[in-house]
């Protein structure tokens, strides 16, 4: 039942704020949405930014990856782009509130461990000291989350397929070569 509760609160949020931004969203507009009382809200979250955090990493762990498959890292990375499309909505409501920080750093912590994931694959056997190579992981997950707010900035309005084309492009043996760069020398 608890995770039933939830789950309504949660879709009764994404309701919500398809026609309110998340700054004007009363935990009264979700109990009443989900025909529950203000106890059993606040037996659950301490208060919407408390759901809202929830609603955006249960969408995460169920949609985005955490690690990349070697085979179709493409793939992997734009399921990124396919969820805030596909929740645009609700993503852009995120993204132009005072929660926009916790989304991007959200995104930027899943795209680290995708990337990490791949440079793992790409980096074995190469002699690559820690801080070189978790300076690589930020450098890509960085430009990632930049494109990603830039696209974002602009309402989604860049064709999905135009910033997708090009991302893949751009990344296209660029970790692999950029991490050969940072090999040390094997004594």
């Amino acid at each position: 039942m608890a995770s039933s509760t939830k789950r309504a609160l949660a879709d009764a949020l994404k309701q919500m704020m398809e026609v309110k931004p998340i700054a004007k969203i009363t935990v009264k507009d979700l109990v009443e949405i989900c025909n529950v009382n203000r106890q059993t809200f606040y037996y659950h979250f301490d208060d919407v930014y408390d759901l809202l955090e929830w609603v955006f990493e249960e969408d995460a762990n169920r949609v985005l990856p955490k690690e990349v498959i070697y085979d179709r890292w493409q793939e992997d990375v734009m399921v990124f782009f396919q969820y805030l499309y596909d929740n645009s909505s609700f993503a852009l409501n995120i993204y132009n509130s005072g929660s926009r920080l916790y989304m991007l750093r959200f995104l930027k912590g899943r795209l680290e461990s995708c990337i990490s994931s791949f440079a793992d694959i790409v980096s074995e056997g190469m002699n690559i000291d820690k801080q070189d190579y978790d300076f690589v992981i930020e450098f890509y997950s960085n430009g990632i989350i930049g494109l990603i707010s830039q696209w974002m900035d602009m309402n989604m309005q860049t064709p999905k397929v135009i910033t997708q084309e090009r991302l893949i492009k751009m990344l296209g043996g660029s970790v692999e070569n950029m991490l050969s760069r940072f090999q040390n020398p094997v004594n």
